[in-house]
């Protein structure tokens, strides 16, 4: 016979199991939207001092860039003009871009057809990384952008166009009657381009020209504060398993969200960041995002020093060093990668105007457009390709599911450090000249040609002229430009004379310069902007940073390699992300990730969380262990309430059965890193 005693014991453990189910279920439901991303053993001592920072009483970049310079506020602001380092062509100011004088050279189609089709990848002859193309067009995307009238704004009845004719016969566009690619014209400053001769087009630049982080934040109060968690320090970010993203936008719930496109118009599901055009492609939002978590880690280190600090104050601190890092990364890291040496910094100079200028905008910056090659790899830690496989240049464009539902960030950034890019030429990639945003017909679009046209629209000046100008030696034959010989064949079966050459034409043509990636008059005109960017910039990480030897070193010798490895899941990465490697053993910078422990407290390590299912895939597993245990429960609850029938006995009860712990806790005793850590091991030492 059953007695009371067992048939409580018997009713507790059902009861008991139940429970356990019901607390597994909400632990895992809890877990699936608030699990921390992977954390990182602690690296070496820290030599940025937060105490020595005057927060009240230390100079921020202001969200719109004014006021950097105080004899000279506009300069670097967004909305200031472009400038230009040669004269302005003058072209027609009318709705059709017309060049009077040079009606024999031919459209920009067709010069890409006879110049820029590249066949099989040319690859970089110095090794150089996918990272050397998409960190130019990260900082292109922190210092100017003019915008089109796409004819979405509602100033705009009639925007001005320039469309580019293509042939009938045209080998990868043709279509019965020809076709018209789209071309917008750039916006004017207000009062330009009024139709007489003396008054030609100029253009604005509608971000801040300095490297100030509105890449990141903002060029303007309204993006920057609605990018803000207003609670300590951080920025907004959406939950991911593989470690946070960027908020998305909803703008039926949230109107007031900025807008994310460069074509003027929104769509929901994109994320939003401090530049619209960071969901181009997923190469570019990796970047973005990477430099979201610097912030909130660094935030998280400043507030645990510094408790009593506000969150303006910890959010301030926290942008102007991430800032010094985008700045560090450019001039210690990308800009040498290119063979780009600048003189020694002397200090902050308020004579300097840093204006971006049409020749480095328009033109010479726009070379990475070539370096792009036609696939974007996506690595597990091993560097073999993930589950889903690579991606195709085209299947990244405008399409964030790659990093929200196949594996978040790390495998493209891993995949961008194996890959060589393309070289710096005058070829670009099928995917770039032809199919841009779409098939023929329906988006397709040709980026030489579009290259080529936007350097005319905004009247820069033939190749041989802006040399002049610079100060450089006018060319007066094929050779000049190129030993390539099959390319000065083309190059003078393609123009009317050496004096006709487009300039993006030209600079991408020239031979490289010994020790560098780029031709003379490109080498010149980057190095020129960059020089002005760091000197006139009394806000500069090294100038603002100047008594604290401490923090200015640290930044400085931070690189690439360290961002990526303690804000992701890769534990090993080449310390010099701008040249390609493709051994593991050669990846000499790491950074472990903390490990899983087995709840001895021995803290003995199995496997880092990449790779392993997913918290969030717990939850279905649990839903049906609780149900099934409520199932279970009833069917026991009605059994007890039945008599016992003869021949039965007691062994039928529920045995105990025995589990391991889910564990969810982390090692709340490791010392956590500070502002700064240098985290990377250099070949085996600290």
């Amino acid at each position: 016979m059953m007695t009371n005693t067992s048939l409580v014991e018997k009713r507790t453990k059902g009861k008991s199991f139940a429970i356990t189910c019901v607390t597994l279920f909400m632990v895992s439901t809890f877990a699936a939207v608030s699990a921390a991303p992977v954390e990182k053993e602690p690296g070496a001592s820290s030599y940025a001092f937060f105490d020595e920072w005057p927060v009240n009483n230390t100079a921020q970049y202001s969200y719109d860039g004014s006021g950097v310079n105080i004899g000279h506020p506009g300069w670097g602001a967004a909305g200031s003009q472009i400038s230009r380092l040669a004269d302005r062509y003058p072209t027609d100011n009318g709705e059709n871009l017309t060049f009077s004088d040079r009606a024999d050279v031919p459209n920009p189609r067709e010069i890409s057809n006879a110049l820029c089709h590249e066949g099989m990848p040319n690859y970089d002859s110095t090794g150089l990384s996918d990272y050397n193309w998409l960190w130019g067009q990260f900082i292109t995307h922190e210092i100017d952008h003019t915008t089109t009238q796409d004819g979405r704004t509602p100033d705009q009845d009639q925007p001005d166009t320039a469309y580019i004719p293509v042939s009938e016969d045209d080998p990868w566009m043709g279509f019965p009657g020809g076709l018209q690619m789209r071309f917008f014209r750039s916006m004017v400053i207000n009062g330009t381009g009024t139709g007489d001769p003396e008054n030609q087009r100029e253009h604005p630049n509608t971000i801040t020209s300095w490297l100030d982080g509105s890449v990141v934040y903002g060029s303007d109060a309204n993006r920057a504060d609605w990018l803000r968690e207003h609670v300590g320090g951080k920025l907004k970010v959406s939950y991911h398993e593989t470690g946070d993203l960027m908020p998305r936008a909803d703008y039926a719930q949230d109107p007031t969200t900025p807008g994310m496109s460069f074509a003027g118009f929104n769509f929901s599901g994109s994320f939003v960041a401090g530049d619209g055009r960071a969901n181009e492609h997923v190469a570019l939002l990796s970047m973005h995002t990477l430099f979201v978590r610097e912030h909130n880690r660094l935030a998280e280190a400043i507030q645990e020093r510094n408790p009593d600090w506000t969150d303006e104050q910890i959010y301030q601190y926290a942008r102007h060093i991430n800032i010094g890092l985008i700045e560090a990364v450019t001039y210690e890291e990308y800009l040498p990668s290119l063979g780009i040496t600048l003189d020694p910094y002397e200090g902050y100079n308020p004579t300097v105007d840093p204006t971006i200028s049409n020749e480095f905008a328009t033109v010479a910056f726009r070379m990475g457009h070539s370096q792009i090659g036609p696939q974007m790899l996506r690595m597990n830690e091993t560097r073999r390709p993930i589950a889903e496989g690579h991606l195709t240049l085209r299947e990244g464009f405008f399409d964030v599911t790659p990093v929200t539902d196949e594996g978040g960030i790390g495998p493209i950034l891993r995949g961008l450090a194996f890959n060589i890019q393309t070289e710096n030429d005058l070829l670009f990639i099928d995917d770039l000249r032809n199919q841009m945003f779409g098939p023929p017909g329906a988006g397709g679009l040709d980026l030489c040609a579009i290259d080529i046209q936007r350097g005319r629209d905004h009247g820069v000046q033939d190749f041989n002229t802006v040399r002049e100008a610079l100060g450089l030696v006018r060319y007066e034959n094929w050779s000049d430009f190129t030993n390539d010989v099959v390319l000065q064949e083309k190059m003078n079966s393609t123009y009317p004379d050496v004096d006709s050459v487009d300039a993006f034409v030209g600079m991408l043509a020239e031979d490289h310069v010994n020790n560098s990636v780029l031709g003379e008059t490109m080498l010149f005109i980057i190095k020129e902007q960059f020089t002005r960017l760091r000197d006139g910039d009394r806000l500069y990480y090294e100038s603002q940073f100047s008594e604290m030897d401490n923090v200015k070193n640290e930044i400085k010798r931070t690189t690439l390699a360290d961002i990526i490895l303690r804000n992701t899941e890769i534990e090993r990465i080449q310390c010099d992300v701008f040249f390609a490697e493709q051994e593991l053993d050669e990846m000499d910078c790491s950074l472990p990730n903390k490990r899983v422990t087995d709840g001895d407290d021995n803290n003995q390590p199995t496997t880092s969380t990449e790779g392993t299912i997913p918290i969030t895939y717990i939850f279905p597993l649990v839903l049906v262990i609780f149900i099934l245990a409520l199932v279970n429960a009833q069917r026991m609850a009605s059994s007890w309430l039945e008599p016992k029938t003869s021949g039965e006995d007691d062994s039928s009860e529920i045995s105990e059965s025995t589990h391991s712990d889910l564990d969810l806790t982390s090692d709340e005793t490791a010392s956590q890193p500070l502002l700064l850590t240098k985290i990377i091991e250099h070949n085996g030492s600290g």
